[in-house]
């Protein structure tokens, strides 16, 4: 039997979903009713695959996946550890599952019915390798690894959705091995003219020249958006000692960070 065939393995409950509920922004994503009129609900009908693929193409993250995975095969380390934080559906966690060089992928995720429902048909979709998946049941913010467990941590369309950049960081750091790497992809790509758009709107409607950044990209709290520029993802990660190697922008709407976590 090929491994895609396979049954994945049970779901570990690192919280439950009423101690999850307190999250930031977690109602919105366990509303399961809003999450079926939505791009990547997929069931075992071949419309929803195609809908979904298109809205990766669309939104560009196949793109900037491609970008993240040809960093992860040209590592010469093998039997890489990956934590794919805020792993949604699996999509992520269901391609990375195929690459030679992992040996396991961690998928950490607060909405329950993306996990028990959606993840299965998700690495079916892209034909992951299932023994090489372990589901999680929790928050971002609380990782039940172990202390430098961690090659890589990966996220997509996941940082811009904290509230707390900062102790989110913190957490991936204490996971992430010495020498590993830290990967974020479709992040809101916040260059000089959007800033400029914004900003002449902002005047026109408030009459104002005075505007704050989070004035003109004011956070989304319900869905738990925000929007950073690209100095602000500098001063988030250089103090705690990570360089970015790379900072692509897709066409202006999304982008690639990938940080490495330099020894100290």
């Amino acid at each position: 039997m090929s491994h895609e065939h396979k049954e994945l393995n049970d779901i570990i409950w690192w919280q439950t979903s009423d101690d999850l509920k307190s999250r930031y922004s977690s109602e919105y994503w366990n509303d399961v009713e809003l999450e079926k009129h939505k791009e990547w609900w997929i069931s075992d009908k071949e419309n929803s695959h195609t809908q979904l693929k298109r809205y990766l193409k669309k939104a560009r993250l196949l793109e900037d996946f491609e970008i993240a995975q040809k960093n992860i095969l040209a590592s010469n380390k093998i039997n890489l550890q990956i934590a794919d934080l805020a792993a949604g559906i699996g999509w992520t966690s269901a391609l990375l599952s195929k690459m030679p060089n992992v040996e396991k992928v961690h998928a950490v995720e607060i909405s329950r019915h993306r996990l028990e429902l959606l993840f299965p048909y998700a690495v079916k979709m892209f034909k992951g390798n299932s023994e090489k998946l372990e589901r999680y049941m929790g928050s971002f913010y609380n990782l039940g690894f172990d202390n430098s467990s961690m090659d890589i941590v990966f996220m997509s369309q996941a940082f811009h959705h904290s509230s707390q950049p900062n102790e989110l960081l913190k957490e991936i750091d204490r996971v992430l091995k010495p020498g590993g790497k830290l990967i974020m992809i479709g992040e809101n790509y916040i260059g000089r003219f959007k800033i400029i758009i914004k900003y002449i709107k902002y005047i026109i409607r408030n009459k104002s020249l005075i505007a704050k950044f989070a004035d003109l990209f004011p956070s989304d709290d319900e869905t738990g958006d925000h929007y950073y520029r690209v100095i602000d993802y500098y001063s988030f990660l250089e103090p705690l000692g990570y360089k970015i190697n790379l900072f692509s922008k897709q066409k202006r709407k999304t982008a690639v960070i990938i940080a490495e976590k330099l020894v100290r």
